[in-house]
């Protein structure tokens, strides 16, 4: 391989130095700029626009992002945070907007769309982004699978289905639009279908009555029910279990068995991939997933690509949470692409089983049919003390935040001695927890509280919290345990960090600690007891991040926010506060300065992305081409 060009190396070594990017965005970096030095000797300046490009790209892929807005770097140095401004007096530079065009135009390893080349560039009236090629090809292949499955599958309303519809969905007292029913006739006429909703408005709920509706429709339809993690899966199956019990008895009888999504398409621990694909297909009707929000680009290119052409998928999850852990926020794309009053052609169908009131928009996209959006929570009202902060927090009105933490009862605010505090708040629930008769008792008393943090490591962190409230509760007494070897007493709570096929346990699944018998278990909350020495990689679950606990459902939250200035404080977004107080029933603590909550409801969490332009694209052209 051709050398590097000085010019390039010494970027490179600079940012490392930084710590401005991790070793794998750098290797890449160094590995496309060979590629582009092996076909000639580039121009120095152009190579390394060319590589720092690449490191860009790569470490906002770590963030979320699946491409980079050119414009928002153009003329700037190499992204950096306060550690980096720290240690490091300067970082390279991006140059201006026009010269960066050009050296990406004159380099072969970069190019559009439909070249081979690992870099993509595509230019726009905002100034273009570059995007790697695999998460190009990715968006391209859900946006064309999203389009192709937007055509119905049932025109036709016969009696028995008119009658099933009504025997599901009441008509409100209110007369108002009943748009958990507006979901099941989407789920019935459409394809595919998007539900989004923000705790408590009944999404589950909902699929249960799906479900039935469409068994109604077509018995014997082969189901599959998945979410994107094992704990996830667990919660959908124990919250279908516990609808069926609500449904007529002739209605009732759809399978309530979750699994993940990588079960359920058949990933292989020891290779990439999965066992099931366009090639070899599931063999099921209906796919239902739950946790929308949580699914990576790439997990819902395999899951669509993996669907018959006649399957039905819906998908149910909360836009405003989080967003995956890796790359993409497909769920939340689609949805916004969908937004708005669906055609007449639906709201046709929606009278004929019963269900009107609904406003027909005759210039609607084909998707606004497959997007419904649940607006009404069950969990809190609008003004509950938990709904008020929430909603003030997902709208990004950050004063009425701050005043409902002073003013609301069931809200609070501690900005002095934060993690000692934060501690202090959890010790007198976990006395409880540790002082129960039974593991059925200690799992009970756990469910009414947890605290969540942003990060992982130090006094505020989850590490930090959970250390903190151990040693609390050894120095009052309420628990002891050896200095050797693992902690162990009863109702320590551990955090299963793995999928386990041995013992049946996924990761996230939270078990406590109890003797039976003089023998170390660990009980989780379905009765399943395990050994202490067979329990997969875990760890203390007083406290879990953010990310850990969404799905999950406490009485009581207290959200612990990282120090000002450091590394940990950047990743306290609108998303991961709204996350962590939507985790609560009845009332929410936050830890931290008051400007760091303002500064979190302020910065919402925008990933870089080119999925939703990509399908209303195609949306469009297809319009065109049937004018």
């Amino acid at each position: 391989m051709r050398s590097l060009p000085i010019r390039v190396t010494e970027a490179l070594d600079r940012i490392a130095e930084a710590e401005a990017a991790a070793p794998v965005d750098l290797a890449l970096a160094r590995a496309i700029a060979g590629l582009d030095a092996e076909r000639g000797t580039p121009d120095e300046r152009r190579a390394e626009t060319l590589a720092l490009s690449v490191a860009l790209v790569s470490r906002a892929r770590r963030d979320g992002h699946s491409a980079v807005a050119l414009a928002e770097h153009a003329g700037r140095p190499f992204p950096e945070d306060e550690h980096a401004r720290a240690v490091f007096r300067r970082l390279p530079s991006f140059p201006d907007l026009n010269t960066w065009h050009a050296h990406l135009d004159a380099s072969p390893a970069a190019g559009g769309a439909e070249a081979a080349c690992p870099l993509v560039f595509t230019r726009d009236a905002d100034g273009g982004n570059v995007a790697m090629r695999r998460f190009v090809d990715a968006e391209r292949r859900v946006a064309d699978a999203v389009h192709t499955r937007l055509g119905t599958v049932t025109e036709e309303v016969t009696p028995d289905v008119r009658e099933a519809f009504g025997r599901l969905f009441l008509p409100r007292a209110d007369g108002g639009l009943d748009r958990q029913a507006l979901a099941a006739v989407a789920a019935l006429r459409q394809r595919v279908l998007f539900v989004a909703g923000g705790p408590g408005t009944g999404k589950t709920y909902t699929a249960t009555r799906i479900l039935a509706l469409l068994r109604a429709a077509h018995p014997g339809l082969r189901i599959a029910l998945a979410a994107p993690t094992g704990k996830a899966a667990a919660r959908l199956t124990e919250s279908l279990t516990a609808g069926a019990a609500g449904l007529p008895g002739d209605l009732a009888g759809a399978p309530t068995e979750a699994v993940t999504l990588h079960r359920l398409l058949g990933a292989h621990p020891e290779r990439s991939g999965f066992r099931h694909h366009a090639k070899n297909p599931l063999v099921h009707d209906l796919v239902l997933v739950d946790e929308g929000s949580m699914v990576d680009l790439p997990l819902f290119d395999a899951l669509l690509a993996a669907l018959r052409p006649e399957a039905r998928l819906v998908v149910l999850g909360d836009p405003d949470q989080l967003p995956p852990v890796e790359v993409g926020t497909a769920f939340a794309d689609l949805c916004d692409a969908g937004a708005g009053d669906p055609p007449p052609a639906f709201t046709t169908f929606c009278d004929a089983l019963g269900l009107s009131g609904i406003p027909p928009n005759s210039d609607a996209s084909p998707l606004a049919s497959s997007v419904v959006v649940l607006t009404e929570s069950r969990r809190f009202t609008a003004d509950s003390d938990v709904g008020v902060f929430a909603v003030a927090v997902r709208d990004g009105e950050a004063e009425a935040a701050l005043t409902s933490l002073h003013e609301r009862p069931g809200l609070g605010l501690t900005t002095e001695k934060v993690a000692g505090r934060a501690v202090g708040w959890a010790v007198p629930f976990a006395q409880a927890v540790v002082a129960a008769a039974s593991p059925i008792e200690a799992h009970a008393l756990l469910e009414r509280f947890r605290l969540l943090a942003a990060v992982r490591r130090g006094p505020r962190g989850v590490e930090g919290a959970n250390e903190g409230v151990e040693w609390a509760l050894r120095e009052s007494g309420h628990v002891s345990w050896s200095p050797y070897g693992e902690r162990f007493y009863g109702g320590r709570p551990l955090l299963v960090t793995v999928n386990d096929r041995d013992t049946g346990l996924a990761n996230g699944d939270v078990g406590v600690c109890w003797r039976d018998e003089g023998q170390k278990v660990v009980v989780f909350p379905d009765g399943k007891s395990v050994s202490l020495h067979r329990l997969p990689p875990h760890e203390p679950a007083w406290a879990l991040t953010v990310h850990k606990s969404q799905g999950s459902e406490f009485d009581a939250v207290g959200v612990v926010l990282p120090e000002p200035g450091t590394r940990g404080a950047g990743l306290v977004t609108r998303e991961l506060l709204y996350t962590a107080a939507t985790r609560a029933k009845t009332s929410v603590h936050v830890f931290g300065e008051a400007a760091e909550v303002e500064s979190a409801i302020r910065k919402p969490q925008r990933r870089a992305s080119g999925l939703g332009d990509r399908l209303r694209a195609a949306l469009s052209a297809s319009a065109q081409s049937v004018g």
